[in-house]
Order: structure tokens, then sequence, then C-alpha cells
């Protein structure tokens, strides 16, 4: 599976190549949403991992809006260390597909990278791809 993240801390983009390479997965990383744009809109990842607040002058939500506007329907995940209140609701209510706090729990992440992989598994299964 491909998964494209958008992080600037290179901690937590190490950890994620990590445990995606235990599942066979490739990561490519981005710090910023305008350097990733391009790629992710001429080449949609299976999924993409966005951090909502990132360096440059787009923010994790502001590149999901784009991409949406762009018609990019992959599933993205917010990744942030907002995990207050509310915060949940928030990004799921601004599109984004799931939501997971900072610090990244290895567990949760092995599971959505499983969950993923299996729903693609599946879907080209039902094509004959």
């Amino acid at each position: 599976m491909r998964i494209i993240y958008i992080e600037d801390n290179p901690a937590n983009l190490a950890l994620v190549r990590r445990v995606a390479r235990l599942g066979r997965h490739n990561v490519e990383g981005y710090t910023d949403g305008e350097d990733a744009l391009d790629d992710i809109v001429t080449s949609p990842p299976d999924l993409l991992l966005i951090d909502i607040q990132l360096s440059g002058a787009m923010s994790g939500l502001d590149l999901l809006l784009t991409l949406r506007e762009k018609n990019v329907t992959v599933p993205t995940i917010a990744v942030t260390a907002y995990a207050m209140l509310g915060d949940k609701e928030r990004c799921i209510d601004a599109g984004f597909t799931e939501y997971l706090p900072k610090p990244l729990p290895v567990a949760d992440l092995v599971a959505l990278f499983e969950k993923y992989s299996t729903s693609l598994a599946a879907a080209a299964a039902a094509t004959g791809v």
C-alpha cells in the first residue's frame, strides 16, 4: 500500500515508516502541504495521513479542503496533538475519514494500516485487478 504522510516532525515520520514496513507498506513523507499537493492530486496514494498543524502556509485542514475541491477522495487520517474534547469531531466534520491523536499509538497504526490494506485487497479482488 502506498501511504503519504504530511508531517513536519521527523520522529513521527520515522515511527510511521517503521510501523508501515511491518506490513510491507511504503510511506512517502512531506513536511508541508504545498509540497505534497501536486503529488497527491496527480498520483493519489492508497492512504493519506495529515498532521493538522504543519509548517508552511497551509494547515492540514487547508490541505484537506483543497484536496476535496480537487475531487481527491483517498481515505484521509487526521494525525494531531490536538486531543481536547471535540477535536476529533471537528476533524471528522471537516472531512477527514479518521482521527489519530499524538503521540501515535503503535497498535492503532498497525490496525489502521491493516484495515485499509484489507479493504484495498478486497476491492482489487472484486474488480479482478
